[in-house]
């Protein structure tokens, strides 16, 4: 988990981190709804506005959008220590890869708990259906946006890696390669405890 000695340092990790990610790839910048931060306050990291607009590799505007909500909570970690340590925990995560008319192309969901409908597992969601031969005379569609297709949790820089090297988005960065590196080890620590 990330660590810090002050509440607010240690959202600032994650925020930074998130946001070096999305700036790979996006103009747009990733904020929090305040700079306030406080322990057990849930807080959601996203675009201002409109989601992130993506270029093309080729050059020029690819036609596709990528928009991110990340709710996280402050929380200290060995509070046995005298001077108590504070970390961060992702709460829920939204990452979504929409087309030029905002539609769901590619949804990667993390929502545990009540406060969501759908399962607590992190999954993705495909806008497609399939048609898949189901015997040698029939077929039968499958629509993999009503499917929950289980991940592992998938960090942004993941997502935004992805976007480069498969989806041919034109890196706004050139150290972008770097910059997800460093990133996705950040997100990874935030998921591990802290010793």
């Amino acid at each position: 988990m990330l660590a810090a000695r002050k509440p607010e340092t240690a959202a600032r990790l994650l925020i930074e981190a998130l946001g070096s990610a999305a700036s790979c790839v996006a103009a747009e910048r990733l904020l929090a709804p305040t700079s306030y931060l406080v322990p057990n306050v849930p807080y959601e990291i996203a675009f201002l506005g409109a989601p992130g607009a993506l270029r093309a590799s080729t050059g020029g505007a690819s036609g596709l959008f990528l928009d991110v909500r990340h709710r996280f909570t402050i929380v200290e970690v060995q509070p046995e220590r005298q001077r108590p340590l504070w970390g961060v925990t992702t709460r829920m995560y939204e990452y979504r890869l929409l087309d030029h008319d905002f539609r769901e192309l590619l949804v990667y969901h993390w929502q545990p708990g009540d406060d969501f409908l759908g399962p607590d597992h992190p999954h993705l969601h495909v806008s497609a259906s399939l048609s898949a031969q189901t015997s040698a005379v029939d077929r039968q569609s499958i629509d993999l946006d009503k499917i929950h297709l289980a991940t592992s949790r998938v960090p942004l820089a993941a997502v935004v890696r992805m976007l480069i090297t498969e989806s041919h988005i034109a890196p706004r960065r050139p150290d972008w390669a770097e910059t997800l590196d460093r990133t996705e080890q950040i997100l990874w620590d935030e998921t591990t405890p802290h010793a």
